[in-house]
């Protein structure tokens, strides 16, 4: 039989002490999360009495209401749901593609086609020729404007070549003998290979498509290419501009007004736990792909 190891005191002293620090830790993550939760729905009155701590005081739907009630938040929600899929799919087809050329030390002009790219990541042109670029593009109040900038990030490339220097240049040069060509050889051999690296930078890529809004500002005008993000921050302007209304009200002694129970703190939270909810279930889809392929990047590269 074998027997059991003993755990001396010390051990189990060092072991203890990490799970308290461990669990510690994981609290002081997970609250900030927890108290947006049941600020987002306790009652806006109610909050203003006092700190919440474990659990909503007064429970509350209505700054969800408030936040959902229109119906351009749902064309919103589309428009992001559609250029997260859509942006996310062609720069990871398109910069991963190029990347695997990239890495190829054959590359005619390789050295020279580095050196511009690693310029571009510390010099760019600024807005306004961005902006001259994407109005002669005719990309202005275009739903491209929103995957097509996106579909190429140097940064990413380098993850990418790291990555395929890692594969056995072996696995190419047997389907090369086998009659393969470059084409084939990248989706039959280096793409099923390469899907950690792959769903490493989706994720990436997921999260700033998501979370951007400053080229809808700048590049469209149309309420149909309105994004989550930037009709959440118009939201927030119109609770705030709702609070000074109230205030106003009060002022003038008007009780009784049909105006819905909401404040700009409860609101914003509210928004924020909408925003945020997609990619946090998302992501454990992806952690598992996304610290293998980060990690081994690092490394060789």
């Amino acid at each position: 039989m074998k027997r059991k190891r003993t755990v001396s005191f010390g051990e189990a002293a060092f072991n203890t002490i990490n799970t308290v620090i461990m669990v510690v830790i994981m609290i002081l993550m997970l609250y900030p999360f927890w108290y947006c939760i049941i600020l987002s729905f306790n009652d806006s009155v109610d909050f203003l009495k006092g700190p919440l701590y474990l659990w909503p005081r007064k429970f509350s739907a209505d700054n969800y209401k408030f936040v959902l009630q229109s119906a351009s938040i749902w064309i919103a929600i589309r428009n992001s749901v559609l250029r997260t899929v859509i942006g996310t799919v062609l720069h990871c087809i398109f910069t991963g593609a190029a990347a695997y050329g990239l890495s190829k030390p054959d590359l005619l002009y390789r050295k020279f086609y580095t050196t511009f790219f690693v310029i571009t990541m510390y010099f760019g042109g600024g807005m306004i020729p961005s902006y001259l670029l994407i109005r002669s593009l005719g990309l202005l109040d275009n739903f491209l404007v929103y995957v097509i900038p996106t579909m190429w990030s140097f940064y990413n490339a380098i993850l990418f070549m790291s990555y395929y220097e890692s594969i056995p240049a072996s696995l190419e040069e047997s389907a090369r003998i086998d009659g393969a060509n470059t084409v084939t050889i990248y989706f039959r051999i280096i793409f099923p290979a390469s899907l950690p690296i792959f769903a490493t930078i989706a994720l990436y890529c997921i999260v700033g498509q998501w979370n951007s809004w400053f080229d809808t500002v700048i590049y469209t005008k149309s309420e149909q290419l309105v994004t989550l993000q930037s009709m959440m921050a118009k939201i927030l302007q119109i609770a705030e501009n709702q609070k000074k209304m109230i205030e106003q009200m009060a002022k003038g002694g008007m009780v009784g007004a049909d105006v819905p129970n909401v404040s700009p703190e409860t609101v914003r939270v509210a928004t924020m736990v909408i925003t945020t909810f997609p990619i946090v279930v998302v992501y454990p889809f992806f952690q598992k792909y996304f610290v293998k392929g980060i990690m081994l990047g690092a490394v060789k590269g």
